[in-house]
């Protein structure tokens, strides 16, 4: 029997918190008839709307994926499309670069494929097996800075969006923004990415946000004062009784 399940945290730096800043990072998590999904985002701290730009983009993943789901044999690029769109919807009469954002997610469909990806920067890795693939975040030796996003780019085009065929191995995904993933060096990601899996898919859902919690905000690495948020998708076939 396969299980799949997800959790995640976001916590807000300790920039925001001097500067009397709500968190501008926003996740979510989502089941459905279209399958499992999670999605991560980031507004952009110059924008005056980036807090409403983020959640928004979260509401308009969710959209998008229950729209695409519903329609026979389109392609998973169109899911690109349909978030530019509906997060324009949300976000109207607002400037769409007064609410960029980042947006990355982890969609686990029906059929057993996954569709992976975004725009903008942050981490998205995923875990088949023992193969680490690394989807968005990573580039030669180094991690993109671009600044890319939901109302700071050239629309769909931006995105990068990849489909992962069914397997019957384990699976998972781990999203980050780059209050995460700017302080993870190349080398150290897969024992991050161990770490995070093993350490914590023993603990019941609460206990999974609680101690993600406490650890984003004991973050031990240079760049301590972004908003951070972690989140992750996870598909095995151990059999996982507190799952909720």
């Amino acid at each position: 029997m396969r299980t799949t399940y997800s959790f995640g945290a976001s916590v807000r730096g300790p920039l925001h918190q001097q500067e009397g800043r709500p968190n501008e990072d926003t996740w979510l998590r989502s089941e459905g008839s279209y399958g499992s999904l999670v999605v991560v985002c980031d507004g952009m701290g110059s924008k005056p709307e980036a807090r409403l730009g983020s959640k928004s983009a979260c509401l308009a993943v969710r959209e998008a994926v229950i729209r695409w789901a519903k329609s026979d044999d389109v392609p998973f690029s169109y899911l690109a499309h349909l978030v530019e769109i509906y997060w324009r919807l949300r976000i109207h009469p607002i400037e769409p670069r007064n609410a960029a954002t980042t947006c990355l997610m982890a969609l686990a469909c029906t059929d057993g494929s996954w569709v992976v990806g975004g725009v903008g920067d942050g981490l998205v890795v995923a875990k088949t097996g023992r193969s680490l693939k690394q989807v968005v975040g990573q580039r030669g030796n180094g991690f993109s800075n671009e600044t890319l996003g939901l109302g700071a780019s050239s629309g769909a085009k931006s995105w990068t969006l990849v489909r992962l065929p069914p397997t019957p191995e384990d699976r998972a995904v781990i999203l980050a923004t780059d209050g995460v993933s700017d302080d993870l060096k190349p080398e150290t990601l897969e024992g991050f990415c161990g770490w995070l899996l093993d350490s914590f898919h023993p603990l019941t859902p609460t206990q999974r946000w609680h101690q993600l919690t406490k650890e984003l905000r004991a973050w031990p690495t240079p760049r301590h004062q972004d908003d951070k948020t972690l989140a992750v998708l996870r598909r095995t076939s151990e059999v996982e009784e507190r799952h909720t």
